[in-house]
């Protein structure tokens, strides 16, 4: 799920299907000066309806908005449930995304939202500027403005925090057993 600022000076230089996204679910268009970190706690709560959430991880940028709303609903570090996830955490998992994707591990099913984002995404090599490079690897926007990756990234601090999760059993279904 997305959210996206309708007074954002970015909301008209956006070409996306945006009310189409937001009919099927997928994004939320709010008519506020900003996003609140509480429309995305809420939000977060409600999928703990269906879903076992045990962490989230935060980056840097939304951080400092996100942490005392995150606190309210139980993740906080002292809980020690609430990442702030680092430039050198997502240089360490780029090989593992672009190894998923080689073998086509990702189904995004119906979600044009998370395939435009997907596609707005570029990666890039840490140094570039200088003419120095690291040998890092991190994700930027094909364009500033008009390119939204938040969703991507999303997926992105989800598999930098999978190997920190306390393993489960495999468990295999046969979907015939529903129908």
């Amino acid at each position: 799920h997305s959210w996206l600022c309708k007074n954002s000076a970015d909301f008209k230089r956006i070409v996306a299907e945006k009310y189409k996204w937001e009919k099927m679910g997928l994004l939320t268009i709010v008519d506020d000066v900003e996003i609140s970190p509480y429309l995305i706690t809420d939000y977060i709560e409600e999928q703990a309806q269906e879903y076992s959430i045990t962490k989230v991880g935060v980056d840097n940028f939304r951080y400092a908005l996100l942490s005392e709303a995150l606190g309210k609903i139980g993740f906080s570090n002292d809980n020690k449930n609430l990442w702030l996830v680092r430039p050198s955490d997502v240089y360490k998992i780029v090989p593992v995304i672009e190894s998923t994707f080689n073998n086509q591990y990702f189904i995004w099913g119906n979600n044009p939202l998370l395939r435009w984002a997907t596609n707005n995404v570029c990666v890039l090599t840490s140094g570039r500027k200088t003419h120095e490079d690291t040998g890092n690897r991190y994700y930027g926007k094909q364009e500033g403005k008009s390119r939204k990756t938040d969703p991507f990234m999303a997926l992105v601090h989800s598999m930098i925090l999978e190997d920190s999760l306390e393993q489960s059993e495999l468990q295999l279904f046969d979907f015939n057993d529903f129908l």
